[in-house]
């Protein structure tokens, strides 16, 4: 790193320690090897990643090993740490300067690869920096990017990234994203997670892709492309408002991990046993990931389903998660039944129930009782599944009832784990609950429960 622009670093924002002088150096000769510094690259690298950008910069001053080895670092994480260090003590009208001042020394400053770059985007900060500034980086081997705004705005991807031929991973928070027209696709993106996003017209991120997981996102219609047939998604999560276009899944064969949270009622929702023949269509599915709210503007079951019968099954899925459940309704418990009679090999089971769940016993609940009563737990044939994970737990007789038909139904379990809800503190409450849950019969000689 050249002189001016460790100056310029100090200078604007202190992110470079002033040199020490000779007597606060520690003269380890005598002493024990420096290990760290003999640390092979690819070694020291990681470590440097796990600091703050100014704290790697500052090893410049160790010695003539470190005077130009965070220029080599091949992680440049501009991120909410970097910007409050840089701009604290700052006048407002100071910091666009200031910020763009110091980010355009750091990437002349570069001499190696950058594989991953974080940048935090304030309003202050002018689109036409920021595709500059991946401008340049977009010929240095970029293969991983994370971009996150303060606040959302429609932003346009520069041309630059579509075009990186190393771009594998791509990691947006709080966008409005707006492509440009006719930019093409990516060539080689297999990764992209998009939290707070808003796809605002029809784009794809390319034939490459694998993994594509969606966090409250809007727009997902414009997506339609991703999903032609022949695609290569192994990876799909989606929690989100908007419509969801079911025929998307009857074309993406090659999933092994499906997750699903619907936020909001969708007009196109399918009925239970509909979603477990579409399930069962994806060869390759073996872990599956179900929201509360998706469960709940499922369509029904088939109205006779107390012979624990289903008309349709998914023999491919072997890991099952319901998350936000509430086992006091009978809506949820019916299809929670028929979702888990319905995968005969399941192998892993984990219910993360909703935290407004209660412990009076109203009419549904006793509704919900009745049902779970009247099944034929005697036909339930869970030969498979070993492992079963509850999470959120508070006393109920519903609940405290469908562990007890589990325990009983299946031959291969080895484990149930439940985690008590904080709700539930009483120390004597726990052990009278523990207590009980030990009594329980098993059809598993080898069945534990484990009570946290």
């Amino acid at each position: 790193m050249t002189g001016d622009v460790k100056r310029g670093l100090m200078d604007c924002g202190g992110i470079v320690a002033e040199p020490v002088s000779k007597r606060q150096l520690v003269n380890f000769s005598g002493y024990e090897e420096d290990k760290i510094s003999n640390l092979p690259q690819e070694l020291i690298d990681p470590i440097l990643f796990l600091l703050p950008t100014h704290d790697v910069a500052r090893t410049s001053v160790l010695s003539k090993f470190w005077r130009n080895n965070w220029c080599n670092c091949p992680f440049l994480v501009l991120d909410t740490r970097f910007y409050s260090k840089l701009t604290s003590k700052k006048e407002i009208d100071t910091i666009p300067s200031e910020f763009k001042k110091v980010v355009n020394m750091i990437l002349s400053s570069r001499t190696g690869p950058i594989l991953y770059f974080h940048l935090y985007i304030t309003p202050v900060i002018r689109y036409c920096s920021i595709q500059l500034w991946i401008d340049q980086l977009s010929d240095k081997g970029l293969r991983s990017v994370d971009f996150s705004f303060k606040k959302r705005e429609i932003f346009r991807l520069p041309y630059s990234l579509f075009v990186c031929p190393e771009l594998t991973r791509l990691r947006l928070f709080n966008w409005a994203l707006a492509p440009f027209f006719k930019s093409g696709s990516f060539t080689s993106l297999t990764t992209v997670e998009l939290f707070d996003t808003s796809i605002t017209c029809d784009m794809t991120f390319g034939k490459q892709l694998k993994i594509l997981h969606l966090w409250r996102c809007e727009g997902i219609e414009h997506l339609a492309r991703q999903f032609r047939k022949g695609n290569n998604l192994k990876s799909l999560y989606f929690e989100i408002r908007t419509k969801f276009d079911w025929q998307w899944l009857q074309r993406t064969k090659k999933l092994g991990y499906l997750g699903l949270v619907f936020t909001a009622a969708n007009s196109k929702m399918i009925k239970v046993h509909e979603l477990i023949k579409l399930l069962g269509e994806i060869p390759t599915l073996s872990c599956l990931v179900l929201g509360g709210p998706t469960l709940e503007v499922l369509g029904p079951p088939p109205s006779d389903v107390t012979s624990m019968r289903p008309t349709t099954k998914a023999d491919n899925v072997r890991n099952l998660t319901l998350c936000r459940l509430k086992l006091c309704e009978l809506c949820p418990i019916s299809k929670v039944v028929y979702l888990i009679r319905s995968f005969p090999n399941l192998q892993d089971l984990c219910l993360v129930l909703a935290l407004d769940q209660v412990k009076s016993l109203s009419s549904t609940e006793l509704e919900t009782e009745d049902y779970l009563g009247s099944l034929d737990w005697k036909d339930m044939f869970l030969d498979q599944l070993q492992t079963v994970k509850i999470q959120g737990f508070v006393d109920s007789r519903y609940a405290l009832y469908f562990i007890k038909q589990l325990l009983a139904s299946c031959p291969s379990l080895k484990v149930i784990s439940v985690f008590c809800s904080i709700k539930s503190s009483d120390p004597k409450e726990n052990l009278r609950i523990k207590q009980e849950l030990q009594q329980f019969p098993r059809l598993s000689l080898d069945a534990e429960i484990i009570w946290r």
